[in-house]
């Protein structure tokens, strides 16, 4: 069970973290957002860097479990319609946590590298079954490579929920109603990539 000046602590960095990223933060800022002594936070990770770890881990903790129900849903479903289905759960969860994504960009900035939430090289068996037969049955194209399609897709729905709130001025309707356009466009550019006429029928 966490402590509350943990708890405290994780919920006040992620959002000072995600305004200024590691090297911009300070931890006074931090402690008076949290109300608990500066103390507490050698006390419960050892430093701010360490204090930032832990944030980050917990922003992206879960998603990969929320997301399993899904993935092992698409074996009863058309491949097409599954893989989309699936991909447009992992937007919305990455969508429920909007400290994530600006948290990833800094961390992109400091180590030039962005982590997605869930590491792309783990490839989940349910939806490469998907795409496979997707593939036999023709619905996808043969020459179409998996391991690319879904280090493509997770990194690509990782980062555009960060801009609904600007694009919602642009398209009209609510930042709700944009993110929900931006996500079902960029699920279906993705399956058209894969549905395309360059390797079916060969």
């Amino acid at each position: 069970m966490t402590s509350r000046s943990k708890q405290a602590l994780l919920d006040a960095g992620a959002e000072v973290f995600a305004r200024h990223g590691l090297k911009g933060t300070r931890i006074r800022e931090i402690v008076e957002r949290a109300g608990v002594n500066e103390r507490m936070i050698y006390d419960h990770f050892g430093s701010k860097e360490g204090l930032y770890q832990a944030v980050l881990e917990e922003q992206s903790a879960g998603i990969g479990a929320a997301w399993q129900p899904y993935l092992e849903d698409l074996a009863g479903r058309d491949a097409v319609e599954g893989t989309r289905l699936a991909l447009q759960a992992f937007f919305d969860l990455v969508a429920e946590r909007p400290l994530l994504v600006p948290l990833l960009l800094h961390e992109g900035l400091g180590e030039g590298e962005i982590r997605p939430p869930i590491d792309p090289s783990e490839l989940p068996a349910p939806l490469r079954e998907a795409f496979e037969r997707g593939q036999r049955e023709g619905a996808f194209r043969e020459d179409g490579d998996f391991e690319l399609f879904y280090v493509t897709a997770i990194c690509l729905l990782t980062m555009l929920p960060a801009l609904p709130r600007r694009l919602g001025a642009l398209a009209g309707g609510s930042a709700e109603q944009a993110r929900e356009r931006l996500r079902d466009q960029a699920v279906d550019l993705l399956l058209d990539g894969l549905t395309g006429p360059a390797g079916r029928g060969r």
